[in-house]
């Protein structure tokens, strides 16, 4: 049977010259070459990393026909498991771009075969690094970060860098990931203050593998500030921790949580991070009440410092969604669900429709996840209204689908 091709560079519909670089057991994977007549959806590339660094696949394609490539890409997934609803593609707003770089570590040694630590990304289909200096996909102020000189550390010790930039205040914290403490790692403050950065944090990560962060692993404040505030609506702030989950693109993430449906009268959040979707709903109704579930005890506290702050009615709950008990006053809320990657397990989903809810609103990073979990929704008997794709990741196919069920 012949094998589909996956075609870097490449347009659907499009006649193009490829070079293969690769015959896998599943796909060819090649890379456009050219094409004697170009899609008019092809677009200049302006990024002179785009043949070394895997992280913005689609720069090539014009930005409307990107849009409905996602949201192509999301209803084919749902039609595949028998669901045939309309996708409606959700451009990002102006002024939308990454918030957060997550940049990995590589090993090696100066001309004096001292060590040194660089930072960059990975190759396409590899796990070499190469450096992206001034990446056009984040914020001037994280490109800084792409240019930083080589930092003198041991090998073994330093995994990734992650910072994010503050919308509100431009403020941006930084987050060193280790392996093993170092000395040498207690005087990077003024290289990277010259970067921009107003305060370190440094996250230990002894797990296998490319996990960026270990969910039991301890993250101390070295210098400078170690939360950041973010604004989730008009006037309506959160703050967010080094480890917390926000959204990159904290743009689209605004545009999302504007257009998500009214709660009514209760609210409750199983993936709640921070909180920003309750914190978000709050702002259109000050008699809401929200239950929230988090398992990172940090982002938990936060999220009840921001509910004593704002005279919210929300209770913040450290633990794993589906093993929280919720409350019988919250019987028909509407549930908010914006799982992990890989979905929600049957403890959620049994949970979920133990409470009868009015209504479920499913934000997901990773449609495929998503099509079985309706699926099992839609054969459970409810129906599933809108969907909405959005441009989260400019530069990308990745999409931010939001999805509202109701009986």
């Amino acid at each position: 049977m012949p094998r589909p091709w996956r075609v870097t560079g490449g347009i659907p519909g499009e006649e193009a010259d490829v070079d293969v670089v690769h015959r896998g057991g599943n796909y060819v994977h090649a890379r456009w070459a050219g094409s004697p007549n170009p899609s008019p959806d092809r677009v200049t590339v302006r990024c002179e990393h785009i043949d070394r660094c895997g992280g913005c696949p689609w720069l090539h394609v014009a930005g409307a026909r990107a849009h409905q490539e996602r949201a192509d890409r999301v209803a084919g997934l749902f039609r595949a498991v028998g669901i045939d609803v309309p996708v409606e593609p959700r451009p990002a707003p102006a002024g939308a771009i990454r918030q957060l770089v997550k940049l990995v570590a590589a090993d090696g040694t100066d001309s004096r075969r001292r060590s040194q630590v660089t930072f960059g990304a990975y190759r396409p289909r590899s796990h070499d690094v190469s450096p992206i200096p001034g990446c056009l996909a984040l914020a001037p102020a994280l490109q800084r970060l792409t240019r930083l000189p080589p930092l003198r550390l041991p090998p073994g010790i330093a995994r990734y860098l992650l910072a994010r930039r503050s919308t509100v205040d431009g403020r941006v914290l930084a987050t060193l990931v280790i392996q093993d403490d170092a000395p040498e790692i207690h005087s990077l403050e003024r290289v990277l203050r010259d970067a921009g950065v107003d305060g370190l944090t440094l996250h230990r990560n002894r797990l296998d593998g490319d996990a960026i962060l270990d969910p039991r692993g301890e993250t101390v404040a070295l210098w400078g500030v170690d939360t950041l505030r973010e604004s989730v609506a008009a006037d309506v702030f959160v703050d967010v921790g080094p480890t917390d989950f926000f959204q990159t693109n904290p743009v689209v993430g605004r545009q999302i949580w504007a257009e998500l449906p009214s709660p009514g009268a209760a609210l409750v959040d199983l993936y709640a991070g921070v909180g920003s979707v309750v914190y978000a709903a709050f702002a259109r109704n000050k008699a809401l009440r929200g239950f929230a579930v988090e398992q990172n005890p940090g982002a938990v506290g936060r999220g009840r410092a921001t509910a004593t702050r704002l005279g919210a009615d929300v209770a913040f709950l450290v633990g794993a969604a589906g093993d929280v008990a919720i409350p019988a006053s919250f019987q028909g809320a509407t549930v908010v669900l914006n799982p992990p990657r890989g979905g929600t397990v049957a403890a959620v989903r049994t949970q979920v429709a133990a409470l009868h809810p009015s209504q479920i609103v499913y934000i997901s990073c990773h449609p495929a996840p998503l099509a079985n979990d309706l699926a099992g929704w839609v054969a459970a008997g409810w129906r599933v209204e809108t969907v909405r794709a959005y441009d989260m990741f400019p530069g990308t196919p990745h999409v931010e689908t939001v999805a509202v069920l109701s009986r």
